[in-house]
């Protein structure tokens, strides 16, 4: 699989590629696939690229499937159906949950850069600042 790559090869294609070995395999299929691409880095003297190829699966996630992180700050935990739901719209993007109750109700969910604030909290501080123009 990754032998065909040449020696010039940048982090970005070899992130690109890890991508598209991983996808839809089991988590057995995946560290084997892992150690192989180690071991082909190793073989190669590649391994200096490590890091590079670390930073650039986080783009070349979100290249393929939009998201890479969605964080999701609620004053409850997501109930099992909602995670699942979440899980299965994610596309494979990370999703973190963290629990605040300062929030009072709703929930804050930031995709990658994006934030969209659907807390109490939130709501009234909207109302808040367009009571005082």
């Amino acid at each position: 699989m990754f032998r065909t790559f040449m020696k010039k090869i940048n982090a970005k294609k070899f992130a690109q590629v890890l991508i598209n070995e991983l996808e839809g395999k089991s988590e057995k299929e995946s560290e084997k696939i892992i150690r192989d691409f180690v071991e082909y880095l190793s073989v190669n003297r590649l391994l200096s690229f490590w890091r590079d190829i670390i930073r650039s699966i986080d783009a070349a996630w979100k290249e393929k499937y939009g998201v890479s992180t969605i964080l999701i700050k609620s004053a409850l935990p997501l109930s099992e159906k909602s995670k699942k739901s979440l899980l299965k719209l994610s596309r494979g993007a990370e999703v973190v949950e963290i629990i605040d109750p300062e929030l009072i109700g709703g929930a804050i969910v930031r995709i990658d850069d994006r934030i969209i604030d659907g807390s109490v909290l939130g709501a009234l501080n909207n109302l808040k600042s367009v009571l005082t123009k």
